[in-house]
């Protein structure tokens, strides 16, 4: 194969996530197959970008293709640490450059509005189930990870940003959380050769 899509991620809750993107799209394809590889890598949090995406693209996934393959390189991040920051902590600019100074044909942008935590809650409905809480349990919270974590709290469990969901990712129809971030997911979406 001489494509590869390499998706790079925040956290471990999001390499879950993306991955049931990628089932679910896949399921929606005629053959049941893609015509790429695809690659999901964990830059360990926002930061990551900067740095850990270049080295990993670089020294860990080209050497595994041959010369002719072509690379469409998605950074997937949350968008809430850049809203309130003068400087922000990513130069998307730069690291897109660095990324096709290194090889990559494409580098696209997959940004949840605020955090992957609200995208979750758009089926709040599967996150209650999984918690064995009451059906239509209040959710309060200042945003989409306070809400994610006062559920949790209510159930005796921790939510902890970026680790992994334990089943929780598991449940969520993904359908549904794609519908509702049409906007954001599409440009993924149309990559997997899949239309929402």
């Amino acid at each position: 194969m001489n494509k590869c899509l390499v998706l790079f991620v925040e956290g471990e809750t999001e390499i879950e996530f993306y991955k049931a993107v990628i089932s679910f799209a896949r399921g929606k394809l005629k053959n049941k197959r893609f015509d790429t590889c695809i690659e999901c890598e964990n830059v360990n949090g926002i930061g990551g970008f900067k740095n850990i995406a270049l080295r990993r693209f670089e020294k860990k996934v080209k050497p595994k293709y041959d010369e002719a393959c072509k690379f469409t390189v998605v950074l997937c991040s949350d968008t809430d640490v850049f809203e309130l920051e003068q400087k922000p902590p990513v130069n998307w600019d730069e690291v897109r450059n660095d990324l096709i100074s290194a090889g990559a044909h494409d580098v696209i942008l997959v940004r949840a509005k605020k955090s992957i935590e609200d995208w979750f809650l758009y089926d709040s409905d599967s996150i209650v189930s999984f918690l064995r809480l009451k059906k239509g349990e209040k959710i309060t919270g200042s945003n989409g990870y306070d809400k994610l974590k006062r559920l949790y709290k209510k159930a005796n469990k921790m939510y902890f940003k970026g680790m992994q969901s334990n089943g929780m990712v598991e449940k969520l129809d993904i359908e549904k959380i794609s519908l509702a971030v049409k906007d954001q997911l599409s440009p993924l979406y149309k990559l997997l050769g899949v239309e929402l």
